[in-house]
């Protein structure tokens, strides 16, 4: 397998020689002295990883100028900056630009590894999204082991043609994304979905056997119901555990003979169909209720996919991100910060994968292209404490003392304090006013505590 390659620009020639070393079980790196060198190295090569410096003996170019002349040339590779810079304004400059990774000059070989590890991961999480995304298959986004114990049951009930399959799972797991799944695995042409809750006990039969025309008052025509439309395809019946008991026999029976009888008529008619079942109940609590019979619960699972909550695959919440962002935001040129990451993984997500695609799509309408930890705090409150050093610190207020440190520097002049931030001004405005820096009369009341 190739390795991935690296570009290290740094006029530290020592420094230089060491990071090949430092480096040589992840990458293979080409190291260069100068910006212009590294210009047109990338002018005719590909590299996944620029290590960068900021500052250049001898060379008057600011840190952002830098940065600004390497990401013209550099599409599509992440930029690690390694530098002893200290000017807090043009550290915001490049963080806004684009920067991949920060770290300070020294950095342990163990940071500098870490650090491109993530930028690698990160890398190829997003190839195999964009895979995904390009091939518009329906697939299940993860790579835990959770995740792949689940592919690997699904891809053995493909090949042995399972007929009949339970999916379990709380809420927001994905069990229709499953379902989906395994048809497209099965190259059935035929899909014909019933959500058990969402029709009256008197059209239910219509729905899944079918009428003749002259059943009832408003049947006009023939129908041909769910098990008959399926042609050999799938049936897919979400949330059983809705279906009232009356219904529940007459699914069984279907499920036994295979045949079903139109609304109307008394003739039997053979059917081809493969069943499928999705709940988020226990059954087994409903058996022993008397609100789910015990012969159907044997009948639809002799194949069980139990699918796990997102809090036991958080290893997944990375990969998933990714998908949901390039998934419905593919216009926008979105980042999410490591540090925003590790928060979501913090999440407790009782609504599972559908909770987390809702945030992601708070989060980048609310973002100015960078989502970090502040972000997600203000989007999910129960996160605004992170550990820093032993104690627990409030995100938001940190955020709050940034925003209040650079309304100050700009004298209360609202629109050069967005211009310090690296935010437009209807992105300041939004964020000011979650954090309670709100309107002109109390700026200055908000970040100095006095009145008038």
């Amino acid at each position: 397998m190739t390795k991935p390659q690296v570009l290290a620009i740094d006029d530290d020639v020592t420094w230089l020689g060491q990071i090949p070393l430092i480096l040589e079980d992840h990458a293979t790196v080409v190291g260069v002295p100068t910006v212009d060198e590294g210009v047109a190295l990338l002018n005719g090569h590909f590299f996944d990883v620029i290590i960068l410096d900021l500052n250049f003996e001898g060379d008057e170019r600011s840190g952002s100028h830098i940065f600004s002349q390497i990401t013209s040339v550099a599409n599509g590779t992440n930029i690690l900056v390694i530098s002893g810079e200290t000017n807090h304004r043009r550290l915001i400059e490049v963080f806004n630009a684009g920067v991949s990774k920060f770290l300070p000059k020294p950095s342990s070989t163990h940071e500098i590894r870490r650090a491109i590890q993530e930028i690698l991961d990160e890398r190829s999480r997003r190839s195999r999204i964009k895979s995904l995304i390009d091939s518009d298959e329906i697939s299940l986004v993860g790579s835990s082991r959770t995740i792949e114990v689940v592919r690997d049951q699904i891809d053995k009930l493909v090949e042995a043609k399972a007929k009949d399959i339970l999916v379990v799972g709380e809420s927001g797991t994905g069990k229709e994304v499953v379902t989906k799944y395994i048809v497209t695995q099965s190259g059935a042409k035929n899909y014909c979905p019933i959500h058990c809750g969402a029709i009256s006990e008197g059209l239910a039969d219509s729905e899944l056997f079918g009428h003749v025309k002259g059943a009832y008052t408003g049947a006009v025509s023939d129908r041909v119901g769910a098990f008959e439309a399926a042609l050999g395809g799938f049936v897919f019946l979400d949330e059983i555990g809705e279906m009232p008991l009356s219904q529940q026999v007459k699914l069984l029976r279907v499920l036994q003979e295979r045949t079903v009888r139109r609304v109307g008529t008394s003739a039997e008619k053979s059917v081809q169909f493969r069943m499928i079942a999705a709940t988020n109940r226990n059954l087994n609590a409903m058996i022993a209720k008397g609100t789910f019979r015990e012969d159907l619960f044997y009948r639809i699972s002799k194949e069980v996919i139990t699918l796990p909550p997102l809090r036991e695959r958080k290893e997944d919440i990375p990969e998933l991100v990714e998908y949901f962002i390039k998934l419905h935001h593919s216009h926008k040129n979105f980042e999410i910060t490591q540090e925003a990451l590790v928060q979501l993984q913090k999440h407790a997500w009782p609504g599972n994968v559908r909770e987390l695609s809702s945030v992601v799509d708070r989060l980048v309408s609310r973002s100015e292209g960078v989502v970090r930890a502040a972000d997600v705090a203000l989007v999910l409150p129960e996160l605004s404490y992170k550990q820093v050093g032993g104690r627990k610190r409030n995100v938001l207020v940190a955020e709050r003392e940034r925003f209040k440190q650079a309304l100050l520097a700009a004298n209360f002049d609202r629109d050069k304090a967005a211009e310090k931030l690296g935010l437009s001004r209807a992105t300041y405005f939004r964020r000011a006013k979650d954090l309670g820096l709100v309107s002109k009369r109390r700026d200055r009341e908000a970040t100095t505590g006095l009145k008038g």
